[in-house]
């Protein structure tokens, strides 16, 4: 088994939605958004990743959400939360 047999698009493609997800929580904490639209923005920004990759590239929808992890967007969100609180810990000490 080859390396690039398991890199399928649906799986970069799950891989690039869950990072644009991540840089759409971190922004809407950092802004200061509570935590539902927190993840509203990251869900949004995860399905319009995936709909604009979809458009350009013959997808199969459900491996491209298998690939993505049950509870990933939830971990996201958690995670750009702690992150927010870590930086604005460090920035309290200084």
């Amino acid at each position: 088994m080859k390396a690039t047999e398991n890199f399928t698009a649906e799986r970069i493609t799950a891989l690039v939605a869950i990072l644009a997800g991540t840089l759409a929580a971190l922004l809407a904490v950092h802004v200061g958004t509570g935590i539902g639209n927190t993840i509203g923005a990251a869900f949004l920004a995860y399905v319009a990743t995936i709909v604009a990759v979809a458009v350009k590239v013959p997808l199969q929808l459900v491996k491209v959400v298998t690939a993505s992890g049950r509870g990933t967007i939830i971990a996201v969100v958690i995670t750009a939360i702690v992150l927010i609180g870590i930086a604005k810990a460090f920035r309290g000490l200084a």
